[in-house]
C-alpha cells in the first residue's frame, strides 16, 4: 500500500517531514521583534528598519496562557469531521514572547489542561483532501514527562 502525501495546510508556515514540527516564522534585524506568520516588512511602528528580517525556526515548547473547547464547527474553509467532533484551541508563548494559537490533537484529554503549563508544538493530520493527501497542520499538546 502506498503512502499517503502529506501537504501543509499552510504552505511555508511549519516544518515538514523530516524535519521535527517547528513554526517557521521571522525576526526584525533591526529591533529584534518576532513575527509569526512572517511578514516582508517589520510591523514594530517604532523600528528604524535598517535591517532586514531573518527567517527563524520558533521554539518547539511554550507555555499555555488560554484554551477553549469549539463545541460547534467553524466556518468554511475549516473541514468539520461528519459527525462533528468537538477539538480543542489552545493560545501558548513561546520563548522568544511571542503569542500562538493553533488546535490541540484528538487523543488529549481537554480537562487535564492547566495554565501555564508546558506545551509542545507537534504535526498532526487536519483533513484528507480530495486527492487522498494528508494535510497537515500545527497542534499543541501538553509537555509528558
Amino acid at each position: 500500500m502506498e503512502a499517503k502525501k502529506q501537504i501543509p495546510c499552510l504552505e511555508g508556515w511549519l516544518t515538514m517531514p523530516p524535519q521535527e514540527p517547528q513554526l517557521i516564522g521571522n525576526r526584525c534585524q533591526s529591533c529584534g521583534h518576532y513575527f509569526f506568520p512572517r511578514v516582508t516588512t517589520c510591523r514594530n511602528p517604532l523600528c528604524e528598519k535598517t535591517k532586514p528580517l531573518e527567517k527563524v525556526l520558533f521554539s518547539r515548547k511554550g507555555k499555555l496562557i488560554a484554551y477553549t473547547v469549539n463545541y460547534y464547527p467553524p466556518p468554511p474553509p475549516y473541514h468539520a469531521p461528519d459527525p462533528f467532533v468537538p477539538f480543542g484551541v489552545a493560545s501558548i508563548v513561546l520563548p522568544e514572547g511571542i503569542r500562538v494559537g493553533g488546535q490541540i490533537p484528538k487523543g488529549v484529554d481537554l480537562k487535564s489542561l492547566k495554565i501555564d503549563m508546558e506545551m509542545e508544538t507537534v504535526r498532526e493530520v487536519l483533513y484528507e483532501d480530495d486527492q487522498g493527501n494528508e494535510v497537515l497542520s500545527w497542534m499543541f499538546r501538553p509537555v509528558t514527562s
